[in-house]
């Protein structure tokens, strides 16, 4: 079982003295899923390429492994070396592991879900900026006047349903976790009962002798293991409580989340049966929740829509110039 990030995009005018298909009375934004959907065929559909430190760059295979009703899957390859010893001299080995990436194109949806995996250091946001950037490389190539934007559909979340979406549902582990905590005797209005303030005592000792304001305490995980964060343990819940009624930081740091921060939003993720891409790829018809025969991945496509329906587009972290016309697509 897999879990995927969730994604939306849509698309607008990259020139807004362009709103035709060349050669057509057709309109660019209405037409662009159809335009795009032509994209997604064949080996190497898109232009990807991937920087490295040294400022060059490889271009990375990807190829469409299925297309079905507007539904594509797309694998991009990431391209990875490691060094061995072979007799006395030391080798370079490359090898390409895959990532999979569902592009539900049908009609008024446009949804992206991008596969957590080791291929790209568990990130899916790494392969949707490559993969962004590539489309609108693609645009460019082929002369068409539109731009595509990707973003993660992300909501608001308690601390608690966070940690249990992540260590339950998708089986992450809790590597470390860090509370910002005032020093009691230099700042006022600490929202605290004198029993907590009690609990801060050894940090603020510490903070008097260096003249802090604050301290910072971190609790590590073994290698390989992950920390106990539950509402149960009394004393923990009464730290959280304390951070979140004064708005003092904490950072939990997840292995393949990354980090999430008090007062975050909450990314959009799904878990997805192995089983269900394999039939997808070779049409092998299931009996769907409705009774009727259907393949498994649109209907979790469909649940992924429904699931996510509250959520909202995350805010671009890059500066965004004046837009043009948009093509807004529900999704």
């Amino acid at each position: 079982m897999a879990v995927f990030a969730i994604y939306k995009y849509d698309f607008r005018l990259a020139d807004e003295r362009i709103l035709f298909v060349k050669g057509t009375t057709d309109k660019l934004l209405d037409n662009a899923q159809d335009i795009f959907n032509g994209f997604l065929t064949g080996d190497k559909p898109f232009p990807i390429q991937l920087p490295k430190r040294d400022k060059t760059s490889v271009r990375l295979d990807n190829e469409v492994t299925c297309k079905r009703d507007d539904v594509c899957l797309l694998l991009i390859c990431n391209e990875k070396s490691k060094k061995i010893m072979e007799k006395k001299d030391e080798q370079e080995i490359f090898y390409h592991p895959g990532c999979y990436v569902i592009i539900d194109n049908r009609k008024n949806i446009a949804n992206i879900a991008i596969e957590r995996t080791t291929a790209f250091d568990s990130n899916p946001d790494k392969v949707c900026k490559l993969l962004e950037k590539a489309i609108n490389d693609k645009f460019i190539i082929e002369e068409i006047g539109l731009k595509i934007e990707i973003r993660s559909k992300v909501r608001e979340a308690t601390l608690w349903e966070m940690v249990d979406h992540q260590t339950i549902d998708y089986k992450d582990r809790i590597t470390k976790v860090s509370f910002s905590f005032p020093n009691p005797e230099k700042v006022s209005g600490i929202d605290a009962d004198y029993k907590m303030k009690d609990k801060l005592a050894v940090m603020a000792s510490i903070a008097n002798a260096l003249n802090g304001v604050k301290g910072i305490y971190h609790v590590e995980a073994n290698k390989g293991e992950t920390l106990r964060l539950e509402k149960t343990q009394e004393d923990l819940a009464q730290m959280i409580h304390l951070c979140s009624r004064n708005v003092y930081d904490i950072a939990i740091y997840f292995k393949y989340y990354g980090i999430y921060r008090f007062g975050a939003e909450e990314r959009a993720l799904s878990t997805l049966k192995d089983e269900y891409i394999e039939n997808f790829i070779y049409g092998r018809l299931a009996i769907l929740d409705n009774g009727e025969k259907g393949l498994e991945l649109e209907q979790w496509l469909n649940d992924v829509r429904r699931i996510t329906e509250g959520f909202k587009d995350a805010t671009p972290t890059k500066k965004i110039r004046k837009r043009g016309n948009k093509k807004a697509i529900q999704g």
